[in-house]
């Protein structure tokens, strides 16, 4: 019998990729864990143990190459997946990982994900999907830096963000993301933020709230 966590992680995460395909009867493997706004889940290193998958709540990957400096890498919204890099190989954690806001997660353990595996081995399709989005995500992220302009590099995370996690409001999408976050997302200083986002392209287009962006209708 499943526990009230289980029932309702199971609604909660119908649509997620992998934990959305796992059937009832395996649902007694999920774990709950909670993390307190501000603090870590785990750290750039740390073993591959767990796979989640986000039921409330905002978490952001990042690095710390300069110890005075965060490097965001990706910000993880509810119905997403977390962790599924190097979870099979057992390579080390690629980034920390820390709560934006009081996060929930639904967890599963390493061990439990080969024994669920080796019962219903149609999964391992939809984890590979899963482990090659990622990546793919983090590749075209790096591509971007590169090749485009700051401007487009917000309009495209923006748009991105909306449609992930975005509130739906009166004048149109509020996406609660401050722009330190955002400057650190896209590997620039909030002051750069500042200016671009005061660029004719953006012009009606956004207001700004303390810790918001909201797409105008």
């Amino acid at each position: 019998m499943l526990t009230p966590f289980q029932a309702r992680a199971a609604r909660a995460l119908v649509e997620t990729p992998f934990f959305g395909e796992i059937d009832r009867e395996s649902l007694g493997c999920l774990h709950r864990t909670a993390v307190p706004k501000g603090e870590l889940l785990f750290e750039k290193g740390d073993p591959s143990t767990h796979l989640y998958a986000v039921i409330s709540g905002q978490l952001k990957a990042f690095s710390n190459p300069d110890p005075r400096r965060e490097v965001a890498l990706e910000l993880v919204a509810p119905g997403e997946l977390l962790g599924v890099l190097g979870l099979e190989d057992e390579s080390p954690r690629y980034a920390s990982v820390k709560a934006l806001a009081p996060t929930e997660l639904a967890t599963i353990s390493r061990a439990q994900l080969r024994a669920l595996l080796a019962r219903r081995p149609g999964l391992r399709a939809s984890l590979d999907r899963a482990a090659t989005a990622a990546a793919a995500r983090l590749a075209q992220r790096a591509e971007d830096m590169a090749f485009l302009s700051v401007e487009t590099r917000i309009e495209k995370a923006l748009v991105d963000f909306a449609s992930r996690f975005g509130e739906a409001v009166e004048q149109g999408t509020r996406i609660r993301l401050r722009q330190q976050d955002l400057a650190d997302l896209l590997g620039v200083s909030r002051e750069c933020v500042s200016r671009a986002l005061a660029a004719p392209v953006f012009r009606g287009r956004l207001a700004m709230g303390r810790g918001s962006i909201t797409l105008l209708r």
